[in-house]
C-alpha cells in the first residue's frame, strides 16, 4: 500500500483530530486522507528512530530507519513526499528505510 503525501504547509487540507494511539509530539504532515503523523526521535549518524501513523492512528512503521541519500541534521514533516512500502521518501530524493534488526541468536552452527 502506498501513501502519497503532498502539499505540506499548503493549507490544502485540515489536520485531523489526533487519535489516542498517536502521541502528542507526533506531527501531522500531508493532506486529507493521504497524510500521516510522524514522530522523529533520536539519531546516530544515518540511523534515525521514527514512528509513523495514519490518520486513524494505525501505526504504519516504527523503529530504526537508515537514511539513504543526502545527510540530514533533522527530519521534518515538511520534507516528506511519500510513505511507500514501509519507507519514508523525502522531497530531495532521500529515503529512510527500515533497518534490519540485528539477529543476536545468529551464530555459526556447530558440527555434530
Amino acid at each position: 500500500m502506498t501513501f502519497i503525501l503532498a502539499g505540506f504547509g499548503a493549507g490544502c487540507g485540515k489536520v485531523p483530530s489526533r487519535p489516542r494511539s498517536v502521541p502528542a509530539d507526533a506531527e501531522w504532515g500531508g493532506e486529507g486522507k493521504t497524510g500521516v503523523f510522524l514522530r522523529v526521535q533520536s539519531h546516530q549518524g544515518t540511523l534515525w528512530q521514527m514512528e509513523v501513523w495514519d490518520r486513524k492512528g494505525q501505526r504504519l512503521g516504527a523503529g530504526a530507519f537508515r537514511l539513504r541519500g543526502f545527510a540530514k541534521a533533522k527530519i521534518v514533516p515538511e520534507e516528506v513526499l511519500a510513505w511507500e512500502n514501509g519507507a519514508l521518501h523525502l522531497k530531495d530524493g532521500t529515503w529512510l528505510v527500515p533497518e534490519a534488526p540485528a539477529n543476536p541468536s545468529a551464530s555459526p552452527t556447530s558440527s555434530r
